[in-house]
């Protein structure tokens, strides 16, 4: 997909979710949701509905010096690769911390998580995408179990640095959310160029409150958007999207994905097309070429390309044309297609002949062009 297909593609997110990735950065430094609460006060809400954080704590240790804050516990997390996708793993959770260092990537710093004094992981992940490199929120996976003491140590040759996380966060670690969903709700088609509602209802039948996060839309791109949705213990909670394609390459069907890292959910829609009338002239008179041209193969295959143009009061389904041409000794044919043209809208073809043309580099010679008429619809 192509960089201007990726900018011009966009999923609205319904309510319930984040409406956009930017939001979810943000919130990832906010101390007020369910899972940032303690044990207490994310079962019964407490008196405040939220708890002080926990204060700063700058480590330094060798060349490094880094400034962690905000511990709290996922689920799931955004991982920032190629493109920002959803991470969870089996068995484990994820301590988050905000990290801001002097000079080094946040996700360079030497540092691991320990419990007891013993080593769980130094796995560390950029969660998001920061605004700078040297200030961002890190990830570590660690396998859920009742821990004793977890510390986050900061590595050196000489002296480490060690910070000891906040007993209502490790007790986090041993309880984890359960999600369940059944399926997606899509309809099961669509006019080409309409938008369309996706849903999905998820259950959490685990022990404590959290955020299911999902990667939720189409997947005509190759990265789709993210959508989070609060579900207490217990309870169920429906979220809705408004999903709209990019129509431009004309799919026969749209696929649908909601993936959470552990499991993924599959729907397709398909896409529904008016059709020609019955009493439309044969195709290869109502679409008119107006201009054609050689293509030399200086910069580009070597070709034909020209302007059409629908005639007819109607728009044209599945327009064909067929070029040929001489390059050198050798006779060349290609065809390109489109699947619509309205009344009066022009066309602007190019039908390249291939690389055995092109590495002639020769000019296109004789030309012939064709537009064959086809059924309708």
């Amino acid at each position: 997909m192509d960089r201007r297909q990726y900018l011009a593609t966009a999923v609205g997110l319904g309510a319930g979710s984040l409406a956009g990735c930017n939001s979810y950065f943000a919130d990832e430094t906010d101390t007020a949701g369910t899972e940032d609460r303690s044990p207490a006060e994310s079962l019964t809400g407490g008196s405040s509905g939220t708890r002080s954080p926990a204060p700063p704590n700058t480590l330094s240790a060798g060349s490094y010096t880094v400034t962690l804050s905000n511990p709290r516990v996922r689920a799931s997390i955004r991982d920032a690769g190629v493109h920002v996708d959803v991470r969870a793993e089996h068995g484990s959770q994820f301590l988050l911390l905000d990290a801001e260092t002097g000079d080094a990537r946040v996700e360079e710093i030497p540092v691991r998580v320990v419990s007891d004094g013993e080593p769980i992981t130094d796995r560390l992940s950029l969660v998001g995408r920061p605004d700078r490199k040297t200030a961002g929120v890190i990830g570590f996976p660690l396998p859920v179990s009742d821990y004793g003491t977890v510390a986050v140590v900061l590595e050196s040759a000489e002296e480490p640095a060690r910070w000891r996380v906040p007993d209502a966060t490790v007790e986090m670690l041993s309880r984890t959310p359960e999600f369940t969903v059944d399926g997606i709700e899509v309809p099961d088609s669509v006019q080409v160029g309409e938008s369309f509602d996706a849903s999905f209802t998820v259950a959490n039948d685990g022990d404590r409150d959290a955020r299911f996060l999902a990667e939720f839309g189409h997947t005509l791109l190759s990265d789709t958007g993210e959508v989070e949705v609060a579900v207490p213990v217990g309870e169920r909670r429906t979220h809705t999207s408004t999903i709209d394609p990019f129509y431009d390459e004309s799919p026969a069907e749209i696929p649908v994905i909601l993936d959470w890292g552990l499991q993924a959910r599959h729907a397709t829609v398909a896409v529904q097309r008016e059709t020609a009338t019955t009493d439309l002239p044969p195709l290869s008179d109502a679409l008119s070429i107006e201009s054609s041209y050689p293509i030399d193969g200086t910069m580009v295959n070597v070709g034909v390309g020209g302007t059409a143009r629908n005639t007819s009061t109607s728009a044209l389904m599945n327009c064909v044309i067929v070029a040929s041409g001489d390059v050198g000794e050798q006779r060349f044919s290609a065809t390109t297609r489109r699947d619509r043209l309205e009344p009066d809208q022009p066309w602007d073809w190019e039908v390249a002949f291939g690389d055995e043309a092109d590495a002639q580099r020769e000019p296109v010679r004789n030309i012939t062009i064709e537009t064959p008429a086809e059924p309708p619809g």
